[in-house]
């Protein structure tokens, strides 16, 4: 499986093993393979492939 890590710009872990990313109009809803969901204010700013590394802007 292709499960990946979501961080803030800034480094900060936000949540683990994220398979599912949906865009909503304010922000993002990360579900994870447990299928917990977390929702964030903010946007994606880069995503990286080769380390499974999902990074977000935050509005918090």
């Amino acid at each position: 499986m292709c499960e990946s890590n979501l961080y803030s710009e800034g480094g900060d872990l936000l949540m683990e093993d994220v398979i599912f990313i949906e865009v909503l109009e304010d922000g993002i809803r990360a579900t994870d393979i447990l299928d917990s969901q977390k929702e964030f204010h903010g946007k994606i700013t880069r995503i990286d492939l080769d380390k499974h590394r999902i990074y977000i802007e935050t509005e918090d």
